[in-house]
């Protein structure tokens, strides 16, 4: 498992100075680059010099040394044109945060009131990141990419605007600022992506196998071996009465 190095100090004193910036541009809901968006991009480039550069026809987040950083907040979708126009010249890094751990705070719309954070059930991990590569599965294997999962502690915030009798359902996010930094995956190689494939999950076993050992739902499960499938890193192999059954491709 490929991990990146994590600078904790800086991470904390980017979210303390991009949560209480004054200026108009960041204040919550006022501008469309968000403070999850705002505070990875100065993370992973302090010098706002390189920052927001037109690149083949695009704008890149960070674009220095013939290499590009994209901090992709809302995931992979739509990528594949970018992608497209970039890899042929530059290295290419797309950030993709996941909330492992995130509280929740209400916004009242009507009173601005906020209710106290509570511990959301719901956490995202490696998975969420691989079932996001299916969606740029063409360029996977491309020795220019790298995928960077970026694991946070992150206070969500949410209007209490939905159609539900608690206004829950179908609420709007207003707002999400990560609180800590957690751990860096990388995704790159081959190898790196194979290391996510658990030893319970090397011969003949089915959907359902692979996510109860990785403690992910089953249509994850489905979309992570579809990935792991067209990387060459699983085989399908045959079927037991009406499940498929995969194995692990020799020397992946």
């Amino acid at each position: 498992m490929n991990t990146a190095e994590i600078n904790k100090s800086l991470f904390f004193r980017l979210a303390y100075d991009v949560t209480t910036e004054s200026h108009g541009r960041y204040n919550i809901g006022t501008y469309k680059e968000k403070k999850l968006h705002l505070i990875l991009k100065r993370y992973f480039e302090q010098d706002q010099n390189y920052h927001e550069v037109p690149c083949c026809g695009y704008i890149a987040d960070i674009l220095k040394d013939n290499s590009i950083t994209e901090i992709e907040t809302s995931g992979f979708t739509g990528l594949n044109p970018k992608l497209d126009a970039y890899l042929p010249a530059y290295q290419v890094t797309l950030v993709l945060p996941l909330a492992a751990r995130k509280y929740v705070s209400w916004i009242d719309p009507e009173t601005g009131d906020i209710s106290p954070k509570r511990l959301s059930p719901k956490k995202q991990n490696i998975y969420t990141a691989l079932c996001e590569c299916i969606r740029i599965k063409k360029h996977m294997g491309n020795e220019n990419l790298r995928i960077l999962a970026v694991m946070l502690e992150m206070e969500e915030y949410r209007m209490l605007d939905g159609w539900s009798r608690d206004r829950k359902k179908g609420s709007h996010r207003f707002e999400r600022v990560p609180a800590d930094i957690l751990d860096i995956y990388e995704l790159s190689d081959k190898a790196s992506f194979a290391a996510w494939i658990p030893e319970a999950c090397q011969e003949n076993f089915t959907v359902e196998t692979f996510a109860k050992n990785v403690k992910i739902p089953t249509d994850n499960a489905r979309t992570v071996i579809k990935l792991m499938e067209h990387m060459g890193l699983l085989t399908f192999t045959g079927k037991s009465g009406r499940k498929f059954l995969y194995s692990r491709t020799k020397d992946s």
